[in-house]
C-alpha cells in the first residue's frame, strides 16, 4: 500500500470540505444578496415583544390601520449577537438613526434568549429598539435567511428595501437610504 499516496488523498479531502465549508459560511454571512422579499410587494404583519416587554404590531406604524402618531417607515435590521457583519451594521445602523431621528428602525433579535440579547445589547450601549423573534416566525416570513438583513418598509406597508448581508460597501447605499426616507 502506497501510503504517500493514502496521505496525499485524505489531505485534499480535508482541503476540500474545509473550502465548501467556507464557501458556505462566506455565502449565508460576509456577502450582499438582495433576494428575498421582492420590492413593492406589500410587507408581511407582524407582532412581537420588545426587548423591554412591549407589545410591537406593525400595522399600528404602516399600512391604512396605521396610527397617525406612529405613521412613517419602517426598518428593520434581523440580526443575532454572534453575526460578525451584524456587529459592523449595527454601529453603522445606530450613528444614522441619531443623524435622522424621525425614522424608526428596530433590531430583530432572530432565535436567541432574551436575556442574551439584553447584554449584548447593553454592553454595546445601543439605542435602538430591539424585536425578540424568538422562534424565528417574523425572519422567516421576510425571507430573513441571512444575518444581517436589512428592510425598509413605506408607511404604505409596501417593502421599499431589502438587502441581505453587509459589507463596508453597503454603508453609502444604507445612508442613501435613510435620507431618501427622512426626506418622504
Amino acid at each position: 500500500m502506497n501510503y504517500a499516496k493514502t496521505i496525499g488523498d485524505k489531505m485534499r479531502s480535508i482541503f476540500v470540505i474545509t473550502l465548501l465549508i467556507s464557501i458556505a459560511w462566506g455565502a449565508d454571512t460576509l456577502s450582499t444578496k438582495t433576494s428575498g422579499l421582492p420590492i413593492g410587494s406589500e410587507a408581511p404583519g407582524c407582532f412581537a415583544k420588545t426587548i423591554d416587554g412591549k407589545d410591537f404590531f406593525l400595522s399600528r406604524h404602516v399600512g391604512p390601520k396605521a396610527r397617525n402618531e406612529l405613521r412613517g417607515p419602517i426598518i428593520f435590521s434581523f440580526f443575532t449577537t454572534s453575526c460578525l457583519p451584524c456587529r459592523k451594521e449595527i454601529p453603522f445602523l445606530h450613528t444614522l438613526c441619531k443623524e435622522y431621528p424621525g425614522l424608526s428602525a428596530y433590531l430583530v433579535n432572530v432565535g436567541e434568549d432574551p436575556e442574551t440579547v439584553r447584554s449584548y445589547i447593553g454592553k454595546m450601549n445601543y439605542t435602538l429598539p430591539v424585536l425578540l423573534d424568538r422562534y424565528g416566525k417574523i425572519s422567516e416570513n421576510y425571507s430573513a435567511t441571512v444575518t444581517p438583513t436589512l428592510v425598509a418598509i413605506n408607511e404604505s406597508g409596501i417593502i421599499d428595501f431589502y438587502k441581505q448581508g453587509f459589507s463596508g460597501a453597503d454603508t453609502s447605499t444604507i445612508a442613501e437610504l435613510f435620507k431618501r426616507l427622512a426626506a418622504d
